[in-house]
């Protein structure tokens, strides 16, 4: 059978979610601004953008992975060890910050080249590898927060989601320059717009001369580093370690990815989109606290539009053209 070109077979498929995610978001903002007296006020907002800037940064390779067709379950057991492995660093190695933060991340960069070399190498499903990490992971950040105790980090620690610029703290404008950099990067350039290809036809990718099993590593260890670097931020801002930190952060992230037109069987994804099905999430939150529904209830809800997310997915790309 002759292969179809690829630039051509990209073209004409669906993406249920290229306007429907900044409807759905756009409209519950209005909504909330308009039947709450609480939402729509500066310390409210802020505190939701500040989150968001933080939770991004496991967003950043679990998109990239998304869509190549990969899944990295792992993220939010990342995000909880990175923050208590850099504690236990300055704590109880005590290693100056800077240096510590350095050999955090390049643990992270490990797991990460773990994930993908078990994946590419023999060909194992990645959903399955990074639950199994994820396992792993849970239980030695528990273990390093039970060394840890409730000792508060040291102050330069601390200080580091602290840092402000013209009275905005860094971590909401680094999230916004770097969201419109990866964006215009994934739209504009070959070596980011390969991804797509990789995920819409692997064997394709390959005829092309696409470094497949490079590119996944490579996502594979992004998505480690900056759900780490997300987590060693999220612990700065609470002071201490806790082994919760990142709990069930794996599905949120998912689910905003494939709200934002992210496909589970690869080939489509967007970083702007992805951000957008964040906020969509967060906002969701924010009311439900607002309106003061019930914690389990609210599990239930999320639950709910993970579901519903995955079933439209399915059902509009699963059979490819």
């Amino acid at each position: 059978m002759k292969t179809k070109p690829m630039a051509t077979s990209l073209r004409g498929k669906v993406n249920f979610s290229t306007f429907t995610i900044i409807f759905l978001t756009v409209g519950l903002f209005v909504a909330l601004s308009l039947f709450t007296e609480t939402f729509f006020s500066y310390s409210n907002i802020y505190s939701l953008v500040f989150g968001l800037s933080i939770q991004f940064f496991a967003m950043i390779g679990f998109t990239y992975l998304m869509i190549m067709g990969e899944i990295d379950l792992s993220v939010g057991a990342v995000y909880g060890f990175g923050g208590a492995l850099l504690g236990i660093f300055v704590i109880t190695f005590q290693m100056p910050f800077f240096p510590a933060l350095i050999l955090t991340l390049v643990v992270a960069a490990l797991i990460g080249f773990i994930n993908g070399y078990l994946v590419v190498r023999f060909r194992l499903i990645s959903m399955m590898v990074t639950i199994g990490m994820m396992s792993i992971l849970k239980g030695l950040t528990s273990i390093l927060t039970g060394s840890l105790g409730a000792q508060v980090f040291p102050s330069v620690y601390r200080a580091l989601i602290k840092y402000k610029l013209f009275d905005i703290h860094w971590s909401i404008i680094a999230f916004l320059l770097i969201l419109v950099i990866l964006e215009v990067l994934l739209k504009w350039t070959a070596p980011f717009r390969r991804m797509y290809y990789i995920g819409h036809n692997i064997n394709t990718a390959r005829v092309y001369g696409i470094k497949v099993e490079r590119m996944k590593i490579v996502a594979f260890m992004t998505s480690a580093v900056t759900a780490a670097f997300g987590g060693i931020l999220a612990t700065s801002r609470i002071t201490h370690a806790y082994p919760t930190t990142g709990l069930g952060l794996e599905f949120t992230v998912v689910t905003a990815a494939v709200l934002g037109g992210a496909s589970l069987f690869g080939g489509r994804g967007s970083m702007l989109r992805s951000a957008l099905g964040l906020a969509f999430l967060a906002l969701v939150l924010n009311g439900m606290i607002i309106f003061r529904i019930d914690p389990y209830f609210q599990q239930v809800l999320l639950g709910a539009i993970l579901i519903a997310a995955v079933f439209v997915d399915t059902r509009l790309n699963r059979v490819r053209a």
